[in-house]
């Protein structure tokens, strides 16, 4: 079975999100089942200096008028899965990220660099004869890969079935309807039921109408996008598209996000020895200028700082646990209110909290191995994987119960493993935190909660089967 996954960002090549870590993993594990992956991304800037030399090369022409569009073949260093490339210096090598310009704005032109990338990813689902492989199925991934649903749908051309993940369905990549033409498509997609979206058009919509089969990355959220609340105003596309929907919760790569061989972390651990997690506390407070304090419970984020993830709930619901000699750890950017409200707190409790703006991986997987509790109260969580990460460390999640989080944190019941609320409030979610207190204070509880945690298996081997056996149904 050969399979092109296509996706903007692929870890530890460049990411932006869990989407990065998802195409980094999930091919990988797949190829240890015999799958024959390949996996597909644009050449952004420095991204060839991260991997072996290019082994060959094919120029596509100029299709959109950008500049040639330039096939590169190389392979992942570490776990040799080949990976193509596509080139073009005016649409991808850019002082920036994927997406985002140096001020946080889109590229003008991301229509146009998503369009050309995807062109890429149909052509050679048609022209295999080029590379001297051809998929028997095509994965795309999220709004930036859609247009290739789009593609091979107006060329009218025999295909291999294709596979749509949507990781976020917030992010619909939707352009004004009057750049259309400058995708190069057929005006017939511009239908309600085809591309056309609130006078727009939308790329992630294509990615679902003219797929075989729709996925979400967790089955609570395949069923929340259903909704109006959760739809984003594709619900109707995707109430029309459910016979083709499915959720399959994302894994965890434990040879990256494990503390028995994590080599960013202070002091290895294991279910075993889960009293040397108290090494990395006190290193995580020295690190942050902390007074070091085994006894006091520390609480932490990793993430972006948007109202999706709930993050504007914490300044007001952590305080009363900060009056109780709690400590609060952050890592994360984006809103500017939220990073001065979260900058404020510090400046408040000065020797309890420590607000990190910006993002550093290796410190992310010192953190977890460092806090106590992981505090994720999202309005919407299309999966998750920092409660995931924080499972395996025997740091216990605070969650809120929708999408991936309520498929995988459970405060009641033989699985118990963190605390969750229902409603996006202040006023839950500080009540989730004083029943962590309460739990923290009781050793035995605490212990327990931590074993279950460590003890669950959210490894990409768990749910191989599932995207092998979805593949097979569509390609038989």
């Amino acid at each position: 079975m050969k399979v092109l996954f296509a996706s903007s960002e692929i870890h530890p090549l460049i990411k932006t999100g869990g989407l990065a870590d998802v195409a980094g993993a999930l091919p990988i594990a797949l190829r240890k089942k015999d799958i024959d992956v390949k996996l597909i991304m644009p050449a952004y800037k420095g991204t060839l200096d991260k991997l072996p030399p290019v082994k060959n090369s094919i120029n596509l022409g100029n299709p959109f008028g950008c500049g040639d569009l330039i096939l590169l073949e190389t392979q992942l260093a570490e776990s040799h899965t080949p990976i193509y490339l596509v080139q073009c210096q005016s649409l991808f090598e850019r002082d920036a990220g994927p997406y985002l310009d140096a001020h946080g704005h889109d590229f003008d032109d991301n229509d146009i660099r998503f369009a050309a990338f995807s062109w890429v990813c149909a052509f050679i689902t048609q022209y295999g004869a080029l590379i001297g492989w051809q998929p028997d199925l095509l994965h795309l991934n999220d709004w930036q890969t859609g247009y290739a649903a789009a593609y091979l749908a107006a060329w009218r051309l025999n295909h291999p079935p294709i596979v749509t993940t949507v990781h976020n369905l917030r992010y619909n990549g939707s352009f004004p309807i009057e750049r259309f033409d400058e995708v190069r498509l057929p005006h017939d997609l511009l239908s309600i039921h085809g591309m056309e979206f609130y006078g727009r058009y939308s790329s992630l919509k294509a990615g679902l109408v003219y797929a075989n089969a729709i996925t979400t990355v967790s089955p609570t959220y395949a069923h929340e996008i259903l909704t109006p609340a959760y739809g984003d105003g594709l619900d109707g596309t995707l109430r029309a598209q459910s016979h083709k929907l499915s959720g399959i919760l994302n894994g965890v790569d434990y040879n990256e996000w494990s503390p028995s061989i994590d080599p960013f972390i202070h002091t290895h651990y294991d279910l075993h020895s889960l009293e040397n997690k108290q090494q990395n506390k006190l290193a995580l407070q020295r690190e942050n200028g902390l007074p070091e304090s085994p006894n006091a419970p520390v609480f932490g984020v990793v993430s972006r700082l948007t109202e999706q993830k709930g993050l504007d709930l914490i300044p007001a619901a952590i305080e009363p646990a900060l009056q109780q000699g709690a400590m609060f750890i952050l890592l994360g950017s984006g809103d500017k209110t939220l990073e001065q409200q979260y900058l404020d707190l510090q400046t408040r409790y000065p020797d309890q909290v420590s607000i990190r703006i910006g993002y550093d991986e290796t410190y992310s997987h010192r953190l977890q191995a460092g806090i106590d509790m992981l505090l994720i109260p999202s309005r919407f969580e299309p999966c998750g994987l920092t409660q995931l990460y924080a499972l395996k460390y025997g740091t216990l999640p605070i969650v809120r119960r929708t999408g991936g989080l309520a498929d995988t944190v459970f405060e009641e019941g033989q699985h118990a493993n963190g605390f969750v609320f229902n409603h996006a409030t202040a006023e839950e979610l500080r009540s989730a935190i004083d029943r962590s207190l309460l739990a923290y204070r009781d050793l035995s509880t605490w212990r327990t909660l931590q074993i279950q945690a460590m003890s669950q298996d959210h490894s990409w081997e768990r749910v191989t089967e599932q995207w092998i056996n979805l593949y097979q149904s569509l390609i038989n």
